[in-house]
Parts: structure tokens; sequence; C-alpha cells
């Protein structure tokens, strides 16, 4: 029997299926579509999400692939430009501060060459009919291109099979929500125009809003126009769009000329606003747009999904191998539900502010948007809530009951539940800490304080040998980190200038054990063993020896 049954081979489900295979599960991952789409849909990957890749060794070819959005301008009537420089995202601790833009397909393809890597492929032409639950599985009928029909168990069921998800309705999900009113066209094609490439641009008129995305390629833009309808009725919204339709609405809305041309890609579309109210029944799960789907102001919602199969996929491997209590997986909902729905609420009021209709929404965003934009954007404190926001590095969970905390009497350091920044540290071939967290198991660190005495470091080497030993290196890496210069040594890591230990509130030992996805899980000061040892046990089971509580120091 199988682990895991992922349907949906997009980025979610792709995401899903590498890393469940990376923590060691069984698994087959299905989509109805014959052949992978070609269209670029999604464009956006954020901060976080490339951490993510970061964490799966894929960051460098994404880079590659795509072209960094560096500031995004908001054009009124006449002219008038604010610009935003998306480089602050340089302040939330990161290796990627800046919107990577990077068509869906080959985003998928990327994930899809990751997925093989584990002896994995996408089995295409293959629909889920229908399922049934049993106490200790999930049994799947599957029907074929070719007619044919199978059944196929799995422990687990994955449903990342998109908006119109056949997993939400056999369980009976409700989405709720609504369809918003605007007609939304969009075109992938070159721009020549006086702007700059490698820019978003925000064109907002008394018509509706225009958004221009900078493309890979020269001169090469996603353009997508807003408009609403006010009662009027406009082409169907499965009727062809032609280039010269979309021309003459550049020529209305844009303040500056500019002709398309070399279209790879166009239609008309609607938006919705829907989610449920559930990511778990039973054995089933729901991820990215099956979960959730919004207005896509702000780029959020394939990084979200990613995020979805990130957060889930370590859990079901601890719980299939016995290392976890079922309970464990309750958390993937606590956890991320919340994000789904911050997101859509977020989403939603952008959408409001830029699209929509009326006489006083018209005026408001064509003239008073972008006179109140340059003093608003140009605010230290809204630039660092937007940044957070647009990176999805201010995501955290700490309200989750995975977040804990042992003796922790200040204010310092990342809290449990928050996402562990990147900072600088040396050893072992690394250069900075979220190279150390790389791999899918917990990574315990073991700080020694500012100060450390020779025979407190040894002590804590000693800790840190024992249970990675203990637990073995496919569920635990330690690592002891030292202020100051110096040869770090085998299992240990250099804060060469402190920074790490006062980032990390870690003026005196402490340990802080960061789950699979970079999170904080759990934080104490002093490091006391056996408290260490309940801790590694509530979260990875018993030791494949005694806790040897031989060390004390």
């Amino acid at each position: 029997m199988l682990d895991a049954l992922v349907v949906g081979a997009g980025p979610t489900g792709l995401t899903m299926a590498s890393e469940l295979a990376r923590h060691g599960l069984s698994c087959r991952i299905v989509d109805q579509l014959e052949t992978p789409s070609n269209l670029s849909r999604a464009l956006a990957v954020q901060a976080r999400t490339l951490e993510v890749f970061d964490d799966l060794g894929l960051a460098e070819r994404a880079l590659s692939l795509g072209k960094r959005a560096e500031g995004v301008n908001i054009i009124g009537p006449g002219g008038r430009r604010t610009r935003v420089d998306l480089r602050l995202f340089s302040e939330l601790e990161t290796c990627y501060p800046y919107m990577l833009i990077i068509p869906q397909d080959d985003t998928e393809a990327l994930l899809g060459e990751h997925l093989g890597t584990f002896g994995v492929s996408v089995e295409r032409g293959v629909a889920l009919e229908d399922y049934q639950q049993e106490e200790d599985r999930v049994v799947a009928t599957l029907k074929r291109a070719d007619g044919g029909v199978e059944k196929a168990e799995a422990r687990w069921l994955l449903g990342c099979d998109g908006a119109r998800s056949r997993v939400r309705k056999v369980a009976g999900l409700s989405f709720e929500g609504e369809t918003y009113a605007d007609a939304c066209m969009l075109a992938d094609v070159r721009v020549d125009w006086s702007l700059e490439s490698g820019e978003l641009y925000l064109l907002p008129s008394t018509h509706g809003m225009m958004v221009l995305f900078p493309m890979p390629g020269e001169g090469r833009f996603r353009v997508v126009a807003i408009l609403p309808r006010d009662g009027l009725t406009g082409p169907e919204d499965t009727a062809p769009l032609s280039l010269e339709e979309m021309q003459a609405l550049v020529d209305r809305m844009a303040p500056v000329p500019a002709r398309l041309s070399e279209p790879r890609w166009m239609t008309r579309y609607r938006l919705h606003r829907r989610g449920v109210s559930h990511y778990r029944q039973g054995r089933v799960f729901l991820a990215g747009d099956s979960a959730h789907i919004h207005s896509p102001a702000g780029g959020q919602g394939m990084n979200t999904g990613i995020q979805d199969a990130y957060n889930l996929a370590w859990k079901l491997a601890l719980v299939t191998r016995g290392r976890a209590p079922e309970s464990l997986l309750d958390t993937y909902e606590l956890e991320r539900h919340p994000v789904g729905q911050k997101l859509l609420e977020g989403t939603d009021r952008l959408f409001g502010l830029i699209a929509h209709g009326g006489v006083a929404t018209r005026l408001l965003r064509a003239y008073v948007m972008p006179r109140v934009a340059r003093p608003l954007l140009g605010n230290r404190f809204v630039q660092r809530r937007m940044a957070r926001f647009v990176s999805q590095l201010g995501i955290h969970y700490r309200e989750s009951p995975l977040s804990t905390e042992h003796l922790w009497n200040n204010e310092e350091g990342p809290a449990p539940g928050e996402r562990v920044p990147e900072l600088p540290v040396r050893g072992e071939g690394v250069e900075r800490l979220h190279e150390v967290l790389r791999g899918p198991r917990h990574t315990l660190l073991l700080f020694t304080g500012l100060e450390p005495e020779a025979k407190e470091r040894e002590s804590l080497v000693a800790l840190a040998r024992q249970w990675e030993e203990a637990y073995g290196p496919e569920l635990l890496k330690a690592r002891v980190v030292v202020a100051g210069e110096g040869s770090p040594g085998p299992g240990v890591l250099a804060d060469e200038s402190g920074a790490m230990h006062r980032r990390f509130g870690a003026r005196t030992a402490c340990f802080y054990l960061v789950r699979p996805d970079g999170y904080v899980g759990h934080r104490a000061r002093p490091v006391e063993p056996r408290h260490l040892a309940t801790e590694l046990a509530r979260r990875l089971g018993p030791p494949r020896e005694p806790s040897g509580e031989r060390v004390t120091g």
C-alpha cells in the first residue's frame, strides 16, 4: 500500500509529492491533463518560496530561469509616478530580497525535474473519479484517458487539484466565497514603450486598472486589464481575446504610448474569492487552490500552495513512520488555515482598492491614488508592512501548539512559531544559517553564549553528538554555535561576530529546536539535558538508544 496519493500536478502537487518522497514516503502523483500546461499563469515567486527552493536545492536554477522585479511603479494620468524599491525585502533577513518573475510552466518543469530525482514521475491522463475512506487507508478510483479504471490504496490522499478540486467535492466540503463582477483580460506580449524593463507597473485610470508584470525575455510583459462592469454587459468570458482589443485598452489606459506585439497567451477570465472551512477530513487533506482562491493582487496564490505542501509533508512523514501521534496532523489546518484566511482578506482589500466601479471609486483610483502613493509608500513603517506581506516572510505560527518555550525570560530572539532568519555562520563548508537548516529533519542549535568556558563548550558538543547519534541524521541534525573566531570543528559552527547569538537572544547558553520547514519549534534557557530529552521525545518519538542523561553540563 502506498503512503500517499497526490491528486494534481501543479506547483502545489509537485511540491507535495517531492517533499513526501524526500521525507522517505512512497507516493504516486496523478493529473487528468495528458500533457503539462505550457501557459505562464502564476508568475511571482516570493522571497519565502525562494527560501523553500533553497532548501530543496532549486533556488539557483529558479534564479537562472526568472527575472528579478526590482521595483513597482504607480503611474497616474498625466504621468505622475511613484516608485517603491522591492529590494527593501533585505531588511527581513533573507538571501532573496526581491520578487522573482518566472512563468508557472517553468516552475512546474523545475519541480517536475526535482520530483524525478526521487524516482517519481507524474502519471498523466489519470483522473480521480471517487474515493472511500477506511480506518487505515483511502481507496481511490482512478480513470485513465483510455477508459481504464483502477483502484489505488494509500494511507493519505492529498488534494492539490485546483479550484475545481474533485477531492474537495467528494469530501463534501463547501467552497464559500464570491465571484468578482469585474472583467479581466490578460496578455503575455512584447511591449515597446519608454518605461524601463524589469519593473512592475500599476496604471490606475477612470476606466479601471492595468498592471504590467516584467517577464523573462527582451521587452516582454504580462499585461492585465481589470475593468469594472458597472452593470454593463461586455464580451463573454469565453470569447477569444485579440491583440487588437488589448492594444485598444492599452491606448486608452496607459499614460505613455505603448505598442503590443508577439503575443504568446491571451485570455479573458473572472476572479474569485473562495475558501474552505477545513483543510482536513480524516485521511484526506486539501492544499493550494483546492483550499483557497483569491485575486492575484500581491502575487500570493502559487506561493501559498507551495508552502501548504511544505508545512504538511514533514508532519505526514513523522506520523506515517510512527514517530509522532496522528494529532500532529491537526496542526496543518491550525497553522495554514489562518494564513489562507489572511491571504483572502488581504488580497480582497488590495483588489477592492485597484478595481471595482462606481464614480467615487473611479475618481479615487485615477486621481487620488497616484497623489497619495508617494507619501504613503515612502513611509518606512508602511514599506515594512508591505514587504512582510508580499514576501510572505512575515508568516508565523506563534499560536500553534507546536510553538513552545521553557524558562525564556526575555523578548529577544525569534519566538516559537516564527521563521528562522538568515544570518552568517561558518563551519562544515557553510557560510549562512539556512544552509545549516537544509534537509528533511529537525535541527537542534545549541548556543554556547557570548562568553563560554571551554568546559561548557565541550559539554554542549558532547550533548549534540549524543542526540544526533541517538535519533540518526534522518531525524535530527545537532550543531553547537560558538561565539567568536577560531576553528569550528566537527558539529560546531562559528558565529564570528556574535551577531547570531545576539539575534537569537543567546547571551548565555540556550537551545533552539527548528522544525524541518524552518520555523522555531521550541527554545529554552539554560540547556537542561533532561528537559532537552523530554522535548525531543515529544516531537520525534523515543531515541534509538536510552536518552543517556550521561551529559550533565
